[in-house]
C-alpha cells in the first residue's frame, strides 16, 4: 500500500520529462515540488523541510561529481530523506552503481511505467518508516535506561541519605535542593500537610534570587496554610498545591496552562517576590495518605538561562524523588526493606511495560494448525520471549528465546532481541511484493529464497549488534526460530544454541511417541563473532506436534532442588492429544513439582500441532 500524503522533491531539468513522471502522483495522494537540477539550490530547497523523498534525475545526479548526492549523504539532517535515481532503459548500470556509491538509497529505469514507480517509491518509504520507528524505538529504550540508572544511582542512595538526615529543616531542604537539581528547576516549594487540616507552605528556594524561606525560622509566614477541604468538606481543588497532594496526581504546565492559574500560590509568588512562573512541576508526596505536595518552576536549559518546559524524564524522577521524600518525612528512617520495595516496585513497573509491548497479543493460528504458547517469569520481569507473525504470503514465523539471567536486565536485552529480530526479518518483505495468493493459504513457492536468507540473516545480524554494541555486559541468548509452510508442514529453521525442540509423532493407541530433535545449528547468540548459523529443515505431518520451550521448564525445581526433567515432560507429551493440553498438562506438572520453591527460571513454551486431515479445530 502506497503511503498517502507523501511529499517528493523532484529534480530534473527536464519539465516535461519530470511532469510525465509525476503525473500519477495526484491519484495516490501523493504531492510533488519541482526544481532544475542545480546542486546547491536544490539542497536549499531540501533543507527547508516537508519532503519525505527525493526523485533525482541521472544527469542531474552526476552534475559536478555527483555533488547533491555527495552533500546530501554528509548532511546530517538531511540524509534521513531517501534519494531514487531515475533513468532509462539502456542506461548503463556503472552510472547507477556511482550513484548508490555516491548516497543514493535506490534507483529506477522505467520511471513512466506507473506499477513498477509506484511499487519501488512504496517499498523505499516504507523503509524510510521502518527506520524511522527504530530509531524512536532505541530512543525509547535509552529514556527507560536512563531513568532505571537514575532510579539505581541517584533516587534510591539519595533515599537512603534523606533517611540518615537527623535535623527535619535540614532533612527539608536537601530534598528540595536535590529536586532542583535533578530537574534543573530554578525554584522549589515543599508543602506538608498537618493534623489541622491545612496544607503548610514549609520550604521555598529560588536561585535567581537567591531567596530562601523556611517555615519556623522567624520569617513571616510567606504564603497562607491552605485548607484540603472547603466549607462544605469538598477538596479543595482550586488550589494547585493542594490539588495535587489530594488527586496524587502530577501537573506539568507550561506558560498557558500557568495563565489559568493566576491565583493562589503563584498570585501569592509574583505579588511578594515579583517572581513570574513560566513553567511548573507539581508532583504529589504520598504514603498511602496524604503528605504534601513538591513544586518545581523555571526549568533552566542546560548551559543558558532560557526556561524551557519540564520533560517526561524529569516528571518521571521527580516523582520517584517525591515518593522517596514521602516515606521519609512520614517515618524519618528508611528501613532496608523498604529502599527494597522501591527499587523492585520501579523493576515491575518498567519491566511490565516491556513485557506487554513485545509478547504477541495475538498468535496466528492458520487453517488445520493450533499454535498455543504458555509464558511464566520467575520474577516480575523476565528474559524469556516467544514471538510469532504471518508473511505476506501465507508462511508462520515462530521464534521463541531466553536471554540470560532474570529480572530488569535480561527484560531490557529481550525487549532489543526482540524487536531487533523482527525488524531484520521483516524488513525483506518490505522489499518484495508477494505474488497471487493461493485459497485458503496465501502460498507462492515452497520456501522461497528470500524466507531463508531472512532467517539466517535475522540471527547473524542480531549476534553481530549485540556482540559489538553490548559485548562487555557479557549478555546473550538461545533463540529457536522457523518459518513454517501452513499448506505441507515443511518448515526451516536456525537453532542458535537453544535447547531442541521436539516433533512428537501422532496420537496411535492413545499415545504419541517423539520423533525428531531440532538439534542447534549454531551457538547462542551474543557469543562469538563470525560463526555460521545452518540452515535446519523438517516437516509436522499431520496429526504431528512440535514442542519449544526454554531451560526453565526442564530445569524447575521442587524444594529438594530436584529438577522436572525432560523425560517427564516427555511423559507428559505421549498423552496429549491437543496442543492446548499438551501445555496445561505441563504446566499444571510444573505447578506441582515447584510447590513450595523458590522460582529458579523464567520458563516459556509454545507448542505447534498440525490437525489431522480433515479434522476440524479443536478451538
Amino acid at each position: 500500500m502506497p503511503l498517502a500524503n507523501s511529499h517528493f522533491l523532484v529534480i530534473d531539468d527536464d519539465a516535461q520529462r519530470r511532469e510525465r513522471v509525476t503525473r500519477p502522483f495526484g491519484g495516490w495522494d501523493w504531492a510533488a515540488t519541482y526544481l532544475p537540477g542545480e546542486p546547491a539550490g536544490a539542497l536549499a530547497a531540501l533543507a527547508r523541510g516537508g519532503f519525505d523523498l527525493v526523485l533525482l534525475n541521472l544527469d542531474a545526479a552526476e552534475r559536478d561529481e555527483y555533488a547533491f548526492l555527495r552533500d546530501h549523504a554528509h548532511n546530517t539532517t538531511l540524509n534521513a530523506i531517501p534519494v531514487v535515481v531515475t533513468a532509462w532503459p539502456g542506461v548503463p548500470m556503472e552510472r547507477l552503481v556511482r550513484c548508490v556509491q555516491a548516497g543514493a538509497a535506490d534507483y529506477i529505469i522505467h520511471p513512466e511505467e506507473e506499477v513498477l514507480l509506484r511499487a519501488r517509491l512504496t517499498n523505499v518509504l516504507q523503509r524510510k518508516l521502518l527506520q524511522e520507528q527504530a530509531g524512536m524505538a532505541l530512543e525509547a529504550f535509552n529514556e527507560i535506561e536512563k531513568i532505571a540508572d537514575d532510579l539505581r544511582l541517584v533516587i534510591l542512595p539519595l533515599g537512603a541519605a534523606l533517611s540518615a538526615e537527623a535535623a527535619f529543616d535540614r532533612l527539608i531542604a536537601r530534598i528540595v535542593a536535590e529536586a532542583q537539581a535533578i530537574a534543573n528547576a530554578d525554584t522549589g516549594a515543599l508543602f506538608l500537610a498537618r493534623d489541622d487540616g491545612l496544607l503548610h507552605h514549609t520550604y521555598l528556594r529560588v536561585q535567581s534570587l537567591d531567596f530562601t524561606y523556611q517555615a519556623g525560622s522567624g520569617a513571616p509566614e510567606l504564603i497562607p496554610a491552605m485548607p484540603l477541604t472547603d466549607a462544605a468538606g469538598e477538596p479543595n481543588v482550586g488550589s494547585l498545591p493542594v490539588y495535587v497532594a489530594l488527586k496524587g496526581e502530577s501537573l506539568n504546565l507550561s506558560r498557558d496552562g500557568i495563565g489559568r492559574l493566576k491565583s493562589g500560590v503563584l498570585a501569592q509568588l509574583e505579588s511578594t517576590l515579583a517572581y513570574e512562573p513560566e513553567s511548573i512541576l507539581a508532583v504529589p508526596l504520598r504514603n498511602g495518605q496524604v503528605v504534601g505536595a513538591l513544586l518545581l518552576a523555571n526549568r533552566r536549559q542546560p548551559g543558558s538561562e532560557q526556561v524551557v518546559p519540564f520533560d517526561a524524564y524529569h516528571q518521571q524522577v521527580a516523582e520517584s524523588l517525591a515518593s522517596q521524600a514521602a516515606v521519609v518525612l512520614n517515618n524519618r528512617l528508611l528501613s532496608e526493606a523498604q529502599a527494597q520495595l522501591m527499587r523492585y516496585k520501579r523493576e515491575l513497573e518498567i519491566g511490565r511495560e516491556i513485557q506487554l509491548s513485545f509478547l504477541p497479543a495475538r498468535l496466528p493460528n492458520p487453517d488445520g494448525w493450533e499454535l498455543v504458547a504458555r509464558f511464566q517469569p520467575a520474577l516480575e520481569v523476565a528474559g524469556d520471549f516467544y514471538d510469532a507473525f504471518r508473511l505476506p504470503h501465507g508462511y508462520v514465523v515462530l521464534i521463541i528465546a531466553d536471554v540470560v539471567g532474570k529480572g530488569v536486565t535480561a527484560a531490557l536485552f529481550m525487549a532489543i532481541i526482540r524487536s531487533l529480530f523482527r525488524a531484520l526479518f521483516q524488513q525483506n518483505y518490505y522489499e518484495a511484493e508477494p505474488a497471487p495468493a493461493a485459497p485458503g493459504f496465501g502460498r507462492t513457492a515452497p520456501f522461497p529464497f528470500i524466507d531463508r536468507d531472512a532467517l539466517v540473516n535475522a540471527v547473524r545480524l542480531t549476534n553481530a549488534y549485540l556482540i559489538g554494541n553490548h559485548g562487555d555486559t557479557y549478555t546473550f541468548a538461545t533463540l529457536f526460530a522457523a518459518v513454517i509452510d501452513p499448506h505441507d508442514g515443511h518448515l526451516w529453521y536456525v537453532n542458535a544454541g537453544h535447547n531442541p525442540p521436539q516433533i512428537f509423532g501422532p496420537v496411535e493407541n492413545g499415545e504419541r511417541a517423539a520423533r525428531v530433535e531440532l538439534s542447534p545449528t549454531g551457538p547462542a547468540i551474543g557469543l562469538l563473532t563470525n560463526v555460521p548459523y545452518q540452515l535446519g529443515q523438517a516437516t509436522l505431518a499431520p496429526g504431528e506436534l512440535l514442542l519449544a520451550y526454554t531451560d526453565g521448564v526442564t530445569e524447575a525445581r521442587n524444594p529438594a532442588a530436584e529438577e522436572l526433567g525432560l523425560e517427564r515432560v516427555e511423559d507428559i507429551m505421549r498423552h496429549a492429544a491437543t496442543a492446548e493440553e499438551a501445555l496445561a498438562a505441563i504446566e499444571e506438572a510444573l505447578r506441582v513439582h515447584t510447590t513450595g520453591a523458590e522460582p529458579f527460571d523464567d520458563m516459556t513454551m509454545v507448542a505447534l500441532r498440525r490437525l489431522e486431515t480433515g479434522t476440524p479445530d479443536d478451538e
